[in-house]
């Protein structure tokens, strides 16, 4: 396959080397971003600790990126072309007789053994940090206002009576992403029906962040209402911690710990409540078995798992495409147009790939189908744009 292994080493190095520079850029530039963001939010607040903001988005920033690895290899492979070529080295390359897919398939090689690595090392690493950073996010949430609450005057007296509090307009048992949406469920228990709801869900759904939930009587009318930074499912039970119950016509009185019974067992919480951007690479296959057996819908934790699967391949599909548009480069005032061109080939990948994932987490398209296609079909025009240009 390799005429010349020192020429396919040192593209491969040259690549990789390009690659892990992009990543660094961006993940720094991330960072730095999402840090200004949490401090200027946070700053003016009692209880602000730079050093414990900067972890929290150090640790959130892993999860964002890997959504973005695809587009990085993408410039990095345009970058690794572009420079070979003002160089001359692909010219000199090409003039020895040295085919262009000599120094493709090496950086396609690094791209694939790259994908490997996210999918199986990095996609747990970035899991497992997310919902640290949440914790901790949520712990300092809970500092911040114990401190604002000392801090405050006494409050004037409230009415007698309040409102009911409102219920949620729609209540869905299918798992959101923890970023967009606040996850619903409908449970029984014995002390009756309930709507249970988050923020975000951790621990595949057995730690809620940001928890609510509606208890009703047995006549279906509301009994009270549970709001509580935390809530954790034990032996059967939700447990809400520095709650706040509100009755209809009552104030809100606050509980350090309340405790919900539910008729579901740990497996089928996880199944409805779970988001799939928390779970990890290796934990998704059980998860899909214990949701096909249950028969809930798996389609959300089949689009994250067939995604992962088919992202090596995606990698790929990103050399070749990158390939297209700037082998061809030889003049500086192309360069303009070469980034161009690979900023909207990137901006429609990923109008694809989202696309595609959105209906293979509906369960309209087959999730194996929805995270393979794009990849696949990228790969394939990209090769047939490059046989075309190199071998006519």
């Amino acid at each position: 396959m390799f005429r010349s292994p020192t020429l396919s080493l040192y593209f491969a190095k040259r690549f990789a080397k390009t690659a892990l520079i992009m990543f660094i850029v961006i993940f720094v530039l991330m960072a730095f971003i999402d840090y200004l963001e949490l401090a200027r939010r946070a700053a003016r607040r009692e209880g602000f600790d730079a050093f414990l903001y900067l972890l929290v988005s150090l640790a959130r920033v892993p999860n964002v990126i890997e959504r973005a690895l695809p587009f990085t290899i993408l410039f990095a492979a345009i970058t690794a072309f572009v420079m070979a070529n003002r160089q001359l080295e692909l010219v000199v390359a090409r003039a020895s007789g040295v085919s262009a897919w000599q120094f493709l398939l090496p950086a396609g090689l690094v791209a694939v053994m790259i994908g490997v690595f996210a999918t199986t090392v990095f996609n747990p690493i970035s899991t497992d940090l997310k919902e640290r950073s949440i914790l901790l996010a949520n712990q300092l949430a809970q500092n911040r206002a114990k401190l604002e609450a000392k801090a405050a005057p006494p409050a004037a007296p409230a009415p007698a009576a309040a409102p009911a509090p409102a219920l949620p307009e729609e209540v869905s048992a299918a798992p959101e992403s923890s970023s967009d949406w606040t996850i619903w469920m409908r449970q029984t228990g014995r002390e009756g029906s309930s709507i249970i709801g988050a923020k975000q869900s951790l621990d595949r759904g057995l730690s809620l962040v940001d928890a609510s939930a509606f208890v009703f009587k047995t006549d279906g009318t509301l009994d009270h209402r549970i709001d509580a930074s935390t809530a954790d499912f034990e032996d059967g039970d939700w447990v809400f911690r520095n709650a706040t119950i509100t009755r209809p016509g009552s104030r809100p009185a606050p509980e350090a710990e309340v405790r919900l019974p539910t008729d579901l067992n740990a497996d089928q919480v996880s199944q409805r409540l779970a988001d799939p951007e928390t779970v990890s690479f290796w934990s998704l296959p059980e998860l899909i078995e214990i949701s096909r057996k249950s028969a809930v819908p798996s389609d959300a934790y089949e689009m994250q798992f067939q995604s992962l699967l088919a992202q090596p391949l995606l990698f790929l599909a990103m050399v070749f495409v990158a390939a297209t548009v700037s082998l061809r480069f030889s003049r500086s005032r192309d360069l303009g147009q070469v980034i161009l061109t690979g900023v909207a080939v990137g901006f429609v990948l990923y109008v694809v790939t989202e696309l595609a994932r959105g209906l293979g987490r509906s369960g309209v398209v087959s999730p194996m189908i929805a995270a393979w296609t794009p990849a696949i079909v990228a790969s394939l025009l990209s090769i047939t744009v490059l046989l075309h240009r190199e071998d006519g």
